[in-house]
């Protein structure tokens, strides 16, 4: 009888020890992904062939300066961008997160010290909620601030073309403009939702740099699959997108600020500089 009630204490006991280990793992991994990763910047270089283009470009996304971000954040964000060899920054929207009242050109301004061209499009929450639609004091913002907003267009960078689509949700990613524009060149899009690459063929765009997934932002394995905003399975990194003219190849970056929890875990905010090669 003495033998079993000091086994089963010493079961007890073990089990406490281990809750405790886990209790305090819990609580370091929840003090990483709020306070630590959030905060950090990391440069992720990706070389990408076959682009027809010869640069090296910084990919950004999902500022989301707000409710959780603020201006020094930025501030760190263009110095590390400054201190990069490219040749162009590009953002691809997602600039705020229910900024409320406070200045978008105030707020931005440290975009103005980039030192190389940068070119933009706007996203889903520039355009709605949460916060209301600041679209066109945010495009005055950026143009103060020397940030070229190319939806709709396209413009030439190092030899190649870069077209702009808006937000696949506020329905301004419609690319049929890139059918009346013509090009010798290859054609480059950048737009915020990946699943605007769906509308796009192969023949007429060569690569597609997106955002908006975060991916994942909290990147628990298999559950944060459940909680990426994209029809098409959009995660990070490169994929290609299988449509009726085509795969269409797309990058898609993880970003660098958030929305809804104010945590990163295993996907810090990430500067893509990405190499490209004809």
């Amino acid at each position: 009888g003495r033998m079993i009630v000091w086994v089963v204490w010493r079961l007890r006991e073990r089990r406490g020890r281990w809750l405790i280990v886990v209790l305090l793992a819990g609580c370091l991994l929840f003090v990483w992904a709020r306070f630590v990763e959030p905060q950090r910047i990391r440069v992720q270089e990706t070389v990408l062939s076959g682009t027809g283009a010869e640069a090296r470009l910084a990919l950004i996304s999902d500022i989301h300066l707000g409710v959780y971000k603020d201006r020094a954040y930025l501030q760190r964000l263009v110095d590390r961008i400054n201190s990069l060899p490219i040749d162009a920054v590009v953002i691809a929207g997602d600039f705020t997160y229910d900024p409320g009242g406070r200045s978008l050109r105030e707020l931005f301004s440290p975009l103005a010290e980039l030192r190389r061209p940068v070119y933009a499009v706007l996203g889903n929450h520039d355009q709605q909620a949460p916060g209301p639609d600041i679209d066109k004091e945010l495009r005055a913002a950026l143009a103060a601030l020397d940030v070229d907003v190319i939806e709709g267009g396209t413009v030439t960078v190092r030899g190649f073309r870069l077209a702009g689509l808006g937000d696949r949700w506020a329905g301004k990613d419609d690319p049929a403009f890139l059918a009346t524009e013509p090009s010798p060149t290859s054609i480059l899009v950048l737009t915020h939702n990946p699943d605007s690459a769906v509308d796009l063929s192969p023949d007429t765009t060569t690569l597609v740099l997106a955002g908006h997934t975060h991916g994942g932002q909290i990147r628990i394995p298999w559950l944060y699959r459940h909680v990426i905003p994209s029809r098409y399975g959009f995660d990070r990194g490169e994929q290609f997108l299988p449509t009726p003219q085509g795969r269409v190849r797309v990058y898609t970056t993880v970003g660098t600020g958030e929305i809804g929890l104010p945590m990163r875990l295993f996907n810090p905010p990430t500067i893509d500089v990405l190499d490209l090669r004809p």
